[in-house]
């Protein structure tokens, strides 16, 4: 990455920390004034690598690397795909209310396990934004804020005109590629931990991601093509209905009826 680019991306993430960030001077529970986040600058055992030192800084780093993983894959393997197998499979009045409140809940946990993400490429004694995973995490959480928006705008406008628009298609496609992304960051993330040898996951964890993740991702993709689908079937049944009602010159309340699943 270049210097300018790098700048650019520092500038972004120091911004969202102080908005989001959970620590202080160095991430969480960190108060230090030096790289390795000890107490104060003597000889003391309190010192950068004395027992205050170092082992609190190990200590305080190896949480939040647990939280920002555990918090970021609840928000792509779990809460994300749940939300979006909600809209397609449920069918009751608010629906589009809740599937939004819950996708904005995950959000918030993402933006907390970014927080942390930042915090820790922030306070570490080499330059992690030369690196793919945390690169691709600034670029999901970007992408992240724009979903309510083209939410809400796919909901009016289809209040209005009872169809998708370009809002629609946006909202749509943007949340697949977004959470499929997600998901294949988390997994990058686990390889860049085992990669630098800091903090790095078991075998076991890794397994079990990786299991979670492709059910969940499978079980997402299943769910939108029957939704899909079942939205189809309902349209064609919902054109022939109004095609009778234009013989018969009077038009039943289809549109009301099959609504909800032409959305």
């Amino acid at each position: 990455m270049s210097s300018s680019s790098r700048a650019v991306v520092l500038t972004f993430a120091s911004f969202v920390t102080a908005q989001y960030g959970p620590g202080g001077q160095y991430g969480p529970g960190g108060n230090g004034h030096g790289p390795w986040g000890g107490g104060d600058d003597g000889d003391d055992e309190d010192g950068p690598f004395g027992s205050g030192g170092y082992g609190n800084y190990l200590s305080s780093r190896q949480t939040a690397v647990i939280a920002h993983a555990v918090l970021a894959s609840l928000a792509f393997v779990i809460f994300f795909p749940m939300g979006s197998i909600l809209i397609r499979l449920a069918s009751f009045r608010g629906l589009w209310l809740v599937h939004g409140l819950f996708q904005i809940f995950a959000y918030i946990i993402y933006i907390a396990a970014f927080a942390l993400g930042v915090s820790i490429v922030q306070n570490v004694p080499v330059n992690l934004l030369d690196h793919y995973h945390p690169i691709i995490g600034i670029l999901v959480f970007v992408l992240l804020f724009f979903q309510p928006i083209l939410g809400f705008l796919h909901h009016y406008q289809y209040k209005k005109y009872s169809r998708r628009t370009i809002w629609s298609h946006g909202h749509l496609w943007l949340g697949r590629f977004v959470i499929t992304l997600g998901i294949i960051n988390g997994g990058l993330g686990l390889r860049f931990a085992t990669e630098t040898g800091r903090y790095e996951p078991s075998k076991s964890q890794i397994i079990a991601y990786g299991v979670v993740a492709a059910i969940m991702w499978l079980l997402w993709v299943v769910a939108s093509v029957f939704g899909e689908r079942r939205r189809s079937k309902a349209r064609a049944e919902a054109i022939e209905l109004q095609n009778q009602a234009a013989k018969l010159q009077d038009p039943p309340p289809y549109e009301h009826h099959y609504k909800h699943q032409l959305a």
